[in-house]
Order: structure tokens, then C-alpha cells, then sequence
């Protein structure tokens, strides 16, 4: 009751000092509680309103501690990690380093198990357990190496707002984003070469991997060299047995999560951390309920 009479007093003296607006607390109300595909949509909608943006950085004016975020630098094992996306595109995954790196795939791929992977950053997770953003460098280390860990800025809450935890976790990420970056930034979806889209098939997967675009030659090379092979064609095999595991672990999650195009962005208009650190200092006003 003391805590509840100071956060009052707290928000009755910014209200007077023209600080707090209380009007815009059941619009974030419901636009969080909306379906994630609507909630996205009307976030994108609101957050070219001078007020609503001023409402979102509230958290710690607001007198309360409900928005504080923990958020850890911490190397998590790519098994122990999920898809919040349904869509994992394999050339997304490895065309990348394929094209540009392609000794940098081989030197993943023979890293010792439980070794972390250098992926030039960290993505975002939550929880220990939900890719947030990043999904395709985890799936580029799953591909190529799925005894490894990958770099993350973890950002760890009991309450997400939503009672899924996995959108809970997209819906906050979003909110951070809008309340830092003034935007709510999106990717067109490129399905084409989605590995949940072959049903885990071994020769879809394959005639996937065989597109020198997806593993080039010099990537193919490399990775012979270090899987001590004869041949890209058992180099695609055994990329495609791993993208078959990742198929076999995650498809369940990933059933469950939104299309590529609807995924937060944290890096796409600031670093990641310039949201972490507002979510750390409880800057997000994320939770309106309080």
C-alpha cells in the first residue's frame, strides 16, 4: 500500500508539471493485449504520435520498478535456443558467409564443441531459451556447427506482455525499439528457401544446399578441408543432417511464431544495446498495468 500511495503521489506530480500522460496508458493497454499481428501493426500506427512516444519512455518516471529488465552478456549453447519466426531461410543462413567469408565457414565448423562462435556481435534472446533477433546467425552456427554457443544480449523478465512467452518476449523487443528508435522497422520476408518449408525433407534440403549461392565452392572447399571429406556432395549431406536436427528441434516453435516480416529489428535504426540499456534502467514503460 505505501509503495502504491508513493507511485501515485509520484504521477499526480509529473501529471501536474505536464510530464504524465495517463491517457495514453489503456491505449499501450490494448494495443498489448491485441493479437501479435495487430499489435504490430498498430504499434507501427501510434508510434508517429508525439505523446504515445513520451508515454513509452515513462517507465522509470512512472515511480514504478514494474518495467526494469535484466539483461545479460552471456554465450548460450545454439541447441539450447529456439525460433520466435516461422521462417528460416537456408540461404539466408550460409549465403552470406558463403560468398564473403567462406574460410570463416570452415574455421566455425572446426571449432571444438562448446567453443562460442564469432559471429562479428551478439543476438538478442530472452529468457536463456527465445531468439528474438538474430535468427539467422543462429542458424548459420546450427548449420555448420551445432556444438557451439552463440554471443547474446539475454534479457531476462518474469512477466512478458503476453501470455505467450515467446510473443510476450517479440512484443517487448518491439516496444523497445519504438520507445528508443521512435520506429518500428520491419524486413520483408524472403521464404523461398525455408527449411520448414521442405517438411524436413533430406532432398529438398539438399537441392537447397547445392545452389553454389547457398554453399559456394571456396565454402565447400573449406569445409571438405576441415570435416576431412572427398567431395561438396558430402559436404551438402552433412550440412543438410544438421539442418535437419534444427528442423526436428524447432519446428514446434517455430509452427507457433509470426512471418519474417513482422519480427522486431533492434539493430536496424541504433545498436541493439541503446535498447538493452533502457530496458535495463526500466525506461520502457512495457508494463501499464502497474
Amino acid at each position: 500500500m505505501k509503495h502504491k500511495l508513493i507511485m501515485e503521489s509520484w504521477r499526480n506530480f509529473l501529471k501536474e508539471e505536464g510530464e504524465y500522460d495517463d491517457s495514453q496508458k489503456p491505449k499501450l493497454q490494448d494495443l498489448i493485449n491485441k493479437d501479435y499481428a495487430s499489435f504490430v501493426a498498430e504499434l507501427k500506427a501510434n508510434i508517429s504520435d508525439p505523446k504515445f512516444q513520451e508515454f513509452l519512455k515513462m517507465g522509470v518516471e512512472d515511480g514504478a520498478t514494474d518495467d526494469v529488465v535484466t539483461v545479460q552478456e552471456v554465450d548460450i549453447p545454439v541447441k539450447n535456443l529456439f525460433p520466435t519466426q516461422s521462417q528460416i531461410g537456408l540461404a539466408d543462413s550460409l549465403g552470406w558467409i558463403s560468398a564473403n567469408k567462406p574460410k570463416g565457414a570452415g574455421t566455425m565448423a572446426g571449432l571444438p564443441a562448446n567453443s562460442t562462435a564469432d559471429i562479428g556481435g551478439r543476438i538478442v534472446t530472452a529468457n536463456g531459451k527465445y531468439i528474438v533477433d538474430g535468427h539467422h546467425r543462429w542458424s548459420q552456427v546450427y548449420l555448420l556447427n551445432p556444438n557451439l554457443k552463440i554471443p547474446t544480449y539475454n534479457f531476462v523478465s518474469k512477466t512478458l506482455p503476453d501470455k505467450d512467452p515467446a510473443k510476450g518476449a517479440l512484443k517487448l523487443a518491439h516496444l523497445a525499439i519504438a520507445a528508443v528508435d521512435k520506429a518500428v522497422p520491419l524486413v520483408p520476408a524472403d521464404a523461398a528457401t525455408d527449411v520448414y518449408k521442405t517438411g524436413g525433407n533430406l532432398d529438398s534440403i539438399k537441392k537447397i544446399l547445392n545452389n553454389p549461392k547457398v554453399i559456394s565452392e571456396p565454402a565447400a572447399k573449406a569445409l571438405m578441408k576441415v570435416w576431412n571429406l572427398g567431395s561438396r556432395e558430402e559436404v551438402v549431406a552433412k550440412v543438410a543432417e544438421h539442418a535437419i536436427a534444427l528442423f526436428e528441434s524447432t519446428k514446434a516453435d517455430a509452427a507457433k511464431g509470426p512471418k519474417r516480416g513482422l519480427m522486431p529489428q533492434t539493430g536496424k535504426v541504433s545498436d541493439p544495446t541503446t535498447k538493452t540499456a533502457e530496458m535495463e534502467k526500466g525506461a520502457v514503460n512495457w508494463n501499464p498495468k502497474a
